[in-house]
């Protein structure tokens, strides 16, 4: 991101251009990180210091299959928020870690996570399970 495009970032929001262009901007945001695993991929490469290999990813993630880990993993490396290396060695060594867009996007799923632990506790308590008046 060049100097000129930062303060862009920076600036105050115009609210006419906001009502025009935060639709799509929101949108395309959501388009790179609004499937299921890749807010938990970001997260555990957020969490380790160094790059991490893929089976110590998949550990960390948890319950994703390693076809889903692949096809993630290759998608949000085409969107630029992770870099992979792929050492010459018999098996392969690969690694994983944020680019720097990558750790740019942190605020924004710490925001998010801020909004839906308010989001929980405003539902959970207006939300309540209705009982079947049937035997």
């Amino acid at each position: 991101m060049d100097t000129n495009q930062e303060e862009q970032a920076r600036a105050p929001r115009n609210a006419e251009l906001c009502v025009a262009l935060c639709p799509a901007l929101a949108r395309e945001t959501l388009d790179v990180i609004g499937s299921r695993w890749a807010v938990p991929i970001l997260v555990a490469l957020k969490t380790g210091c160094e790059p991490l290999r893929y089976a110590a990813l998949q550990r960390r993630i948890g319950s994703i299959t390693p076809k889903e880990l692949a096809r993630h993993l290759r998608a949000l490396e085409s969107a630029g928020l992770i870099g992979r290396r792929v050492h010459p060695t018999v098996p392969p060594r690969v690694e994983y870690w944020l680019t720097e867009l990558g750790r740019s996007i942190e605020p924004v799923v710490e925001a998010l996570a801020d909004w839906g632990a308010r989001y929980r506790a405003a539902t959970s308590d207006a939300i309540q399970p209705t009982r079947s008046t049937c035997p």
